[in-house]
C-alpha cells in the first residue's frame, strides 16, 4: 500500500503542475476560494490541455505498441511507418477540396489516408519478410519520406506551407474549450486494447500461431490497424506532430515488465500520457510567460533515448 502511494504522489504532483503553469498566475488558493476569473482560465484551457497531453501522449504510445506487435518489430510506430505521414496527406487534401471543413471531416480525411497509408505499409511488409529489427523502420522512413514530399509538393503547389507548418507542430498553446473535444476519440483505442490484448499477444507469435489458436491474424490486424489510425487521426489535428513517443514508451514499459499486453497496456498508456505532460511543462516553463512547441522538448528527449535504443540494439546483433 505505502508503495503505491510513494508511486502515485509524484504523479498527482505532475497533474498538478500541468494544471496551474501557465501564462497567467493561477494558484490553488485562487481556485480554493472561488475566484471567478481562476476558475474561468482553469475551466476552459488548464483542464482541457492537461486532458488533450494526456491523452496524446497515452495515445500514441498506445499506437506505437500495437504496431511494434503486429509488426513483430520494436521500432516501429505510427511516426516510423509513415502513418503520420499518410494522415499528413489527407489533411492536406482536406483543405484543398473542403477549404471550409469542420474538424470532423479533417479527421474523417486523416483517418481515411492515415488507414490507407498503414495497411500499404504493413502489405509491403509481407511482400518482403525481413528479419533484422532495423529494416523495417528503415522502409517505413523511406515510405514515410516518399508520401511527405508528396504533401509538402501539394501544400507548395496550392499555397499552403504555412497552414499546414502551423497546423502540425506539435503544441497545446490553442487547446480550449470547444478546440479539443474530438481527442477523446483516442479512448477508442485504449478501450479496445482491453478486448484485443489477448488477440495482439498470441498476433505477435506470428500468423501460423494466431492461426493454430483459431485466432484470424488478418482480422485482428485489420481492426488494430483501424484503431491506431483514428488516434493517430485525432491527436494530428488536435495538438499536431509529435514525434518518437510511440517508439520509446512501450520499449521502455516492455525492458521492466515484458510484452505481454494485458498486463502492460496500461502502464504504456500512463507512462506516455505522463512523460507528455512532463514535456509539456518544460515547454511552458523554459521561456516564460512564452512557450517552446513541445514538439520541440519531445523531439530532443524522446530522439536521445530512441537513439540509445537504436545503439543497443546494433550491438546485441
Amino acid at each position: 500500500m505505502l508503495k503505491k502511494l510513494i508511486r502515485i504522489i509524484p504523479l498527482i504532483l505532475i497533474v498538478l503542475l500541468s494544471l496551474i503553469v501557465g501564462t497567467a498566475d493561477i494558484s490553488v488558493g485562487s481556485i480554493v476560494t472561488g475566484d471567478m476569473d481562476a476558475l474561468f482560465i482553469f475551466g476552459s484551457s488548464r483542464i482541457p490541455r492537461t486532458v488533450s497531453v494526456f491523452l496524446a501522449g497515452s495515445g500514441l504510445a498506445l499506437s506505437g505498441m500495437v504496431m511494434q506487435t503486429i509488426t513483430q518489430n520494436r521500432f516501429a510506430a505510427p511516426d516510423t511507418i509513415g502513418t503520420v505521414e499518410s494522415a499528413k496527406l489527407g489533411m492536406v487534401l482536406a483543405m484543398i477540396v473542403l477549404p471550409n471543413m469542420t474538424q470532423m471531416w479533417e479527421m474523417l480525411f486523416t483517418f481515411a489516408f492515415a488507414t490507407i497509408g498503414t495497411v500499404f505499409f504493413l502489405f509491403l511488409t509481407s511482400r518482403f519478410p525481413m528479419k533484422k529489427q532495423l529494416l523495417i523502420p528503415l522502409l517505413g522512413l523511406m515510405f514515410g519520406n516518399i508520401v511527405g514530399g508528396f504533401s509538402n509538393f501539394l501544400a507548395f503547389r496550392y499555397d499552403l506551407n504555412q497552414n499546414i507548418a502551423a497546423w502540425l507542430q506539435g503544441n497545446f498553446s490553442l487547446i480550449i474549450q470547444g478546440q479539443y473535444e474530438l481527442i477523446y476519440f483516442a479512448l477508442i483505442l485504449v478501450i479496445g486494447l482491453y478486448f484485443f490484448a489477448d488477440y495482439l499477444t498470441v498476433v505477435r507469435m506470428g500468423e501460423d500461431a494466431a492461426q493454430s489458436l483459431g485466432i484470424s491474424f488478418k482480422w485482428v490486424v485489420g481492426s488494430a490497424s483501424l484503431l491506431v489510425s483514428v488516434t493517430v487521426a485525432v491527436i494530428l489535428i488536435t495538438a499536431g506532430s509529435l514525434p518518437f513517443l510511440g517508439v520509446i514508451i512501450p520499449n521502455i514499459i516492455a525492458m521492466k515488465y515484458g510484452d505481454n499486453i494485458k498486463k502492460t497496456h496500461q502502464k504504456v498508456a500512463l507512462t506516455g500520457g505522463f512523460f507528455l505532460l512532463i514535456c509539456d511543462i518544460i515547454s511552458r516553463s523554459l521561456i516564460a510567460p512564452y512557450e517552446v512547441p513541445v514538439q520541440l522538448i519531445l523531439g530532443i528527449i524522446a530522439g536521445a533515448i530512441f537513439l540509445y535504443l537504436l545503439f543497443k540494439e546494433v550491438r546485441r546483433v
